[in-house]
């Protein structure tokens, strides 16, 4: 073999080293970026059921708002009714103290 020959292939050899080297090392990022991956898939499914249950809280919130609401109509409506029954709507009676007392002369 001639020298030539001799340190082309050592060159190769050098070469091959280093691209096997950079190969390795993406081969380690791109494996990080996998397991990165993964996590977020799995927090991207997290905050999927959390929404969910984020959803399903509020429309019993809304619920639970609508009935109060209704309860709450329904007592001033009962409240109306016994008023008026009393007649203390619309100024209808007066208490004592709006009357002012009668005094005689002396």
């Amino acid at each position: 073999m001639s020298p030539i020959t001799l340190v082309l292939e050592g060159l190769l050899a050098v070469m091959l080293a280093v691209c096997l080297f950079f190969f390795w090392r993406l081969d380690r990022k791109l494996q990080a970026l996998r397991n990165g991956q993964d996590g977020a898939l799995r927090a991207a499914a997290e905050l999927a059921q959390a929404t969910s249950q984020a959803e399903a809280a509020v429309r019993a919130m809304r619920l639970t708002a609508q009935d109060a609401g209704r309860d709450l109509q329904a007592r001033i409506n009962d409240a109306r009714a016994t008023a008026d029954r009393l007649g203390l709507g619309a100024g209808r009676m007066r208490s004592s103290a709006d009357v002012a007392p009668v005094r005689g002369r002396a």
